[in-house]
């Protein structure tokens, strides 16, 4: 990874649908010699394994106009009973993935390159791991192939004028089962079986397995020219996407079509950077959409400022949109179960557009006294959402299937504030403080649980916590080892047990983690070799009151991902 571009508040400027809340971008590095590096990772999670085991290599022609990276990775996950009710809390879990990245210079003003991804994941979840799962009371079950790749195109026409064409795709295969026999007696031995209710039940959960193909397909064709104090952007894009979801029985006969869709996309933007003056760059951007689910074009403009007045200050000030169209999205297909019951998501017939507008103000400050002692970073910001999108209360059909409706909500905020203090005392010592708080809401409260007279609403968001921090060292021991001990705080939120029909303010976290790497250089001749041990959570902070049993709700789930967890990974270069 050469670096992380992380862009902040509505961006569909530049991205188009989706980009509501910002878009992360994972540059990779351009390889400049031939190398390889093999890595691995391996837990103990309170008894139960982890491991990652991977690598990849980088050829590059003599002349460097050519270049292949290969990778490959797999990882294991045994799955673990946190709570001792025979059910799980994290998966059995597999995962094989591998591509290449290959660029060719065709000529000094032309370039190709081409990459090419696969990801073959398996995840069980649930009770009796050795049955199938339509014999289990409660089961997640998932086995996806994901195809991904793209190809791109740049030329330079002139020393000004870069222009690049991108053909991009992903297609999502995955058989799922969501469901089982839930309450129901399956030891013919135990108290209270009744042969009958099991053959029900049996019969029931037959029927709920699904098979899922998602097929999107990408194209771009952008122009990049530079012509005195302004760097100019122009791009058309289209994406088309189509998915369909199936549900099926034990022996994959389709029984039900419950998605059939295709949507697509196309849009057209313009860029401005204006360099100002040395001290000052003005961003200019807009784009139009024409997206098949909304009836009229979408606009979307934004616009940045850039200041800095000395070496020591730079300030942003910056205003932009974005939007969600009323599509069928890949995650309403991955779902959640109560009672053994899945839970489908479905739009409303007449779910909007969401769409935002973010303010944000944002500074950094690096004083060059002391060795770069001190600097500090912030930003404050504001996105405003209009019909945003909102999943409500569980309701059920006549048929007794449970389904959630995507519906508009009305207006949103997210409102909130971040703070970077880094320390650097010594060469060897650096320590840092970041700390965040955001109020998300919505204007009127909303209804999530709904059941025999009982109304729960509220008008923030679930499972978002109002504060988290993270403080942090970091140490270059001597002997070549690097010390690390990081903090982590995430705040109360409110979480809904459907369940229980209770809506509740959590309990606040504080995790410990704990690494020392040990550097040996020249390891074996030229290659470089890392150790590292850790500890991650070490005061095992861990929701304290998991669900329990075939009837659980399986979204009650909240604060940390994992308990304690110790692990040895390495890292060797060659």
């Amino acid at each position: 990874v050469d670096q992380i571009e992380v862009l902040k508040g509505g961006a569909s400027a530049l991205y188009g649908p989706g980009a509501v809340a910002g878009v992360i971008n994972v540059i990779s590095k351009k390889p400049t010699r031939s190398q390889g590096s093999l890595y691995g990772t391996f837990e103990n999670r309170d008894g139960d394994p982890y491991r990652n085991i991977g690598g990849y290599g980088s050829l590059v022609s003599s002349d460097g106009e050519a270049s292949l990276s290969l990778f490959a990775q797999y990882e294991a996950q045994d799955p673990r009973d946190l709570n001792g009710d025979g059910f799980t809390e994290l998966v059995d879990r597999q995962m094989g993935t591998g591509g290449f990245l290959g660029r060719y210079q065709l000529s000094a003003a032309t370039a190709v390159a081409a990459n090419y991804q696969y990801t073959d994941e398996s995840r069980r979840g649930g009770n009796r791991l050795d049955f199938p799962s339509f014999l289990a009371n409660i089961s997640e079950e998932i086995n996806t192939e994901f195809h991904r790749g793209a190809i791109s195109l740049s030329h330079f026409i002139d020393e000004t004028t870069q222009v690049e064409a991108i053909y991009g795709f992903a297609q999502i295969d995955r058989e799922t089962f969501y469901g089982g026999l839930g309450e129901v007696e399956t030891d013919p031995a135990a108290p209270g079986f009744d042969p009958g209710a099991l053959a029900e039940a049996i019969e029931t959960s037959r029927t709920q397995f699904g098979s899922t193909d998602d097929q999107l397909q990408y194209a771009e064709l952008r122009s990049l020219t530079t012509s005195g104090a302004h760097s100019l952007s122009f791009a058309a894009q289209y994406r088309v996407e189509s998915v369909t979801d199936i549900n099926e029985n034990a022996v994959g006969d389709a029984l039900n079509t419950l998605v059939d869709d295709e949507f697509d996309n196309f849009g057209l933007l313009a860029q401005d950077e204006w360099t100002l003056s040395e001290y000052a760059r003005l961003l200019l951007g807009f784009r139009a959409d024409w997206s098949s689910e909304v009836e009229d074009p979408i606009l979307s403009p934004r616009i940045g400022l850039w200041l800095s007045p000395n070496s020591e200050w730079v300030f942003r000030a910056n205003v932009s949109t974005g939007f969600r169209a009323p599509e069928v999205f890949n995650e309403d297909i991955h779902i959640d179960t109560l009672g053994a019951q899945p839970i489908r998501v479905v739009n409303d017939p007449g779910l909007s557009e969401e769409t935002s507008i973010s303010y944000s103000l944002g500074f950094d400050y690096d004083p060059q006294w002391r060795d770069n002692l001190f600097a500090m970073d912030g930003q404050i910001y504001l996105t405003e959402l209009d019909d945003a999108f909102f999943l409500g209360d569980i309701g059920e059909t006549a048929q007794g299937d449970l389904f959630q409706v995507r519906s508009n909500a009305g207006e949103s905020n997210f409102r909130g504030a971040e703070l970077t203090t880094t320390l650097r005392p010594s060469q060897a010592l650096q320590l840092s403080l970041s700390t965040a708080y955001v109020d998300a809401s919505f204007a009127d409260a909303q209804v999530v649980f709904e059941d025999d007279g009982v109304v729960l609403a509220t008008s923030r968001y679930l499972k978002t916590p109002r504060w988290t921090g993270v403080a942090q060292a970091a140490y270059a021991a001597p002997g070549n080892i690097d010390a690390f001990i990081a903090l982590r705080y995430t705040g109360s939120m409110q979480v809904l047990n459907n369940n229980l029909g209770t809506l509740t303010e959590t309990e606040s976290f504080t995790e410990i983690d704990l690494t020392a790497t040990k550097h040996f250089e020249r390891f074996y001749g030229t290659a470089n070799l890392d150790i590292t041990l850790g500890i991650r959570n070490l005061l095992d902070e861990f929701q304290s009151d998991l669900e329990v049993g075939a009837g659980r709700d399986s979204d009650y789930v909240y604060g940390p991902r994992l308990p304690r967890t110790a692990f040895l990974s390495f890292q060797l270069d060659i």
